[in-house]
């Protein structure tokens, strides 16, 4: 998808602070929607880092609201890093967030890196935000994770389609079935210091998002259907909700709908694997480590 209105490209000057600082391979992309102060506190973090960025493209999309697919499009095809990093523009970054991806992406034969995440809960708290170990798909979060950029080029970068969901989880995927390894790296942590939704929300308003996510891997898309399955989902009404509309033609009608006989498949295995996640936690508790698998 080519704009129709041109995008707003920030240069940041970006000096590190720090005296031991060297540069990297990892290039920065930032997509930014109308949070300044915000944008502001997360390059303050990344003029921190113990390793510099190689580029900080920060790709201001206030006035245009293309989405952040299209935003980090662009922002990743501006650089020329060897290794491209993620993170929104209301997150923090540890001071050796680059050196871990650095380190991580030399050290392994991987195409991508999923990292850490913390937040602030009700009480103030700092916690983690993490996916349960029992996921092994749906977890990935462009909030922090990096990609390289030889297999960005391969897959052909974000899916332009989505709007606001589901953009990050779909081009995990891709770089996962285009034969390549994602990794868990704990460690290269962001924070995001406002509080942030719980796993298991119902994303009912953009069920587009979710029929394209779909699309992209039936198979892997069950463990996310698994993760809207809960008391409150059902109670309120919500995942009820989801399971019409994405039988149902969404604006912009560029993507097919289930079947009645996708959708039955889809819930009836879904129910299996939320029930099974229930029994298993009752009876032998979460996984202690997590179960994901780059392959």
């Amino acid at each position: 998808m080519l704009p129709s209105k041109e995008i707003s490209l920030r240069d940041t000057n970006y000096r590190s602070t720090s005296p031991r600082a060297m540069k990297s391979e990892v290039d920065v992309v930032i997509p930014t929607f109308r949070r300044p102060e915000a944008l502001a506190a997360c390059i303050e973090s990344l003029k921190e880092q113990t390793i510099e960025p190689a580029s900080i493209e920060v790709v201001d999309d206030s006035e245009t609201d293309y989405g952040p697919g299209v935003s980090r499009n662009i922002g990743w095809k501006r650089g020329s890093g060897r290794y491209v990093a993620f993170i929104d523009d209301d997150c923090i970054a540890d001071k050796e967030w680059i050196e871990g991806i650095q380190r991580a992406f030399s050290k392994n034969d991987i195409g991508g890196i999923e990292g850490g995440i913390t937040t602030t809960n009700e009480t103030g708290e700092v916690v983690d935000f993490n996916p349960p170990n029992r996921y092994k798909w749906d977890r990935f979060k462009t909030a922090n994770m990096a990609i390289k950029r030889d297999v960005l080029e391969e897959i052909g970068g974000f899916d332009e389609r989505y709007f606001l969901h589901r953009e990050d989880t779909d081009i995990a995927w891709r770089v996962i079935d285009s034969g390549h390894k994602m990794i868990w790296e704990p460690g290269c942590r962001v924070h995001h210091p406002e509080p942030i939704g719980i796993h298991g929300a119902v994303y009912g308003a953009y069920p587009r998002s979710e029929q394209l996510l779909y699309h992209c891997n039936p198979k892997k898309f069950v463990e996310s259907a698994a993760s809207l399955i809960s008391r409150e989902s059902v109670r309120n009404g919500k995942l009820w909700k989801l399971q019409r509309e994405m039988r149902a033609l969404q604006e912009p009608p560029d993507v097919k709908p289930l079947t009645r006989l996708q959708s039955w498949s889809l819930w009836s295995r879904a129910w299996f694997v939320a029930v099974f996640w229930l029994l298993r936690k009752h009876t032998l508790g979460e996984p202690k480590r997590s179960i994901h698998q780059s392959e």
